[in-house]
């Protein structure tokens, strides 16, 4: 009981030292600052970038599951209600049999009973229409988005395989990197820091070109897509051409 107490009471000591304090703001920021410089360089290595990326794949890879089947609802509902909107057309030929029939007999009454349940027919099938084109409407939509998704997805896995291919061949490079001769003149040793500074100054650029390489809009994706498909359409438009 007692150690027990005492645990609550220097947890409730902790908890105020770290949100209640001046230190503990400095605690819990120098915390988060070590968190994400190891995740910096975790997402530097290969193995890293590879679950990272595999980790964004299955989440798109799930998104893109849930938006098919909501898809494949949509379609499942159409199809329901074009079936009852032929069964209403063929209940509502047979309130005309019926309708005809009465009249026929001078039966004004049943005639009016089969009418009123004509006129209820005719609502249902105007009621279902409309829900018919909407749904249409947004099964397109719908198809669309998913094509788009299923773009993404494809790219984002090739991403994924260029990214971790640079990082693994930088690895290698780094680690078979030539044993550095011994500089004993203070002229060596200033060439040899201009040299690293190069080095560097190239890593950083390539870096950057990597990363900004990898961060295409999706108005860019489109726009490349675009062209690619004229381009096809102007080289089969030659190569018809070219037969006749």
């Amino acid at each position: 009981m007692v150690s027990t107490l005492a645990f609550i009471c220097l947890v409730v000591v902790v908890l105020v030292v770290l949100f209640g304090t001046t230190i503990g703001k400095r605690l819990r920021l120098r915390a988060s600052g070590t968190a994400e410089e190891m995740i910096v360089k975790d997402a530097s290595t290969p193995e890293g970038a590879k679950a990272y990326y595999n980790t964004a794949i299955a989440k798109k890879e799930e998104d893109y599951q849930a938006a098919h089947a909501i898809y494949a609802q949509m379609l499942g509902k159409i199809d329901g209600y074009e079936n009852q909107i032929r069964s209403l057309k063929k209940e509502d030929m047979q309130l005309s049999l019926n309708i005809n029939a009465c009249i026929e007999k001078n039966d004004d009454d049943g005639a009016r009973v089969y009418l009123a349940k004509q006129q209820d027919v005719s609502d249902k099938i105007e009621i279902i229409k409309d829900a018919i084109t909407e749904l249409k409407n947004n099964a397109t939509i719908q198809d669309e988005m998913l094509k788009t998704m299923f773009e993404e997805l494809g790219n984002l896995k090739a991403e994924k395989e260029t990214a971790v291919l640079t990082l693994e061949t930088a690895q290698i490079t780094k680690s078979l990197q030539a044993t550095p001769g011994v500089y004993s003149g203070e002229e060596d040793r200033m060439l040899e820091k201009v040299r690293d500074g190069i080095k560097k100054t190239k890593e950083e650029a390539a870096g950057s070109k990597i990363a900004y390489e990898s961060s295409t809009s999706v108005q860019q994706k489109r726009l490349d897509k675009k062209m690619k498909d004229e381009e096809i359409e102007m080289k089969l438009q030659q190569l018809k051409a070219g037969k006749k």
